[in-house]
């Protein structure tokens, strides 16, 4: 299935009259990154802006997965424990891809991400339609903001089954996201990124949180 023009999608987002100016439009949008085998899990990055700007110039595939690098070892970690590989069967690409002069988060207003929605979001769910079957891992809290609907939790740690007393041993169900409570349209199970995960309840329940997501869905992978 043909894709989106990245040009005429950074061409569009230049455009637009709230956020053309934060649109980095000197540097080409990275490659998606694709397994050489059938594609399982799609990882879902943000969108690829760093702060600085030579950083930036450097960021050529998708989440930096070309490349060694503690992005890289956290993905494989996932794959690992749900009997993937990450150069076989891993399918990424970004919310939104193209690069901005401010990282999103950084600011309140305006809503960058959500504005970039407006001319992304179908081409994002057309490209996704490759892998009818692969659920998505979604990168990161501002992320799972836009694409979780309606009453569905925002923040992660809430899908990952976290309590007050979590440290004592109380804690609730794991979740995910479904398809009819997010707008990709298809399953969701959010993740924090990779420096967050280190936090003593994200470092805690991983193992466990990626052993509830081989059952939903890579059991067979066992």
């Amino acid at each position: 299935m043909a894709t989106a023009n990245p040009d005429s999608i950074l061409t569009a987002l230049a455009s637009d009259p709230t956020i053309g100016g934060l649109v980095d439009t000197s540097l080409p949008a990275p490659s998606p990154f694709r397994g050489s085998g059938p594609i399982r899990l799609i990882i879902l990055g943000q969108d690829p802006t760093v702060k600085n700007e030579q950083s930036r110039k450097r960021v050529a595939t998708v989440l930096n997965l070309d490349r060694p690098g503690s992005l890289r070892n956290y993905i494989s970690q996932i794959c690992n424990a749900l009997g993937l590989t990450l150069e076989a069967n891993i399918y990424a690409t970004n919310y939104v891809n193209a690069f901005f002069t401010v990282p999103p988060a950084s600011l309140k207003e305006p809503d960058i991400l959500g504005v970039a929605a407006r001319h992304c979001l179908h081409h994002l769910i057309d490209e996704l339609r490759q892998f009818p079957s692969a659920p998505v891992l979604a990168l990161g809290e501002p992320l799972l903001r836009h694409i979780a609907l309606g009453t569905a939790p925002q923040r992660v740690r809430e899908y990952w089954g976290f309590s007050p007393n979590w440290r004592s041993g109380d804690t609730r169900p794991f979740a995910l996201l479904p398809v009819q409570h997010n707008s990709l349209q298809r399953t969701v199970f959010p993740f924090p990124h990779q420096p967050s995960v280190n936090k003593a309840f994200y470092s805690k329940r991983l193992s466990q949180y990626l052993a509830f997501m081989k059952l939903q869905c890579f059991n067979e992978a066992a």
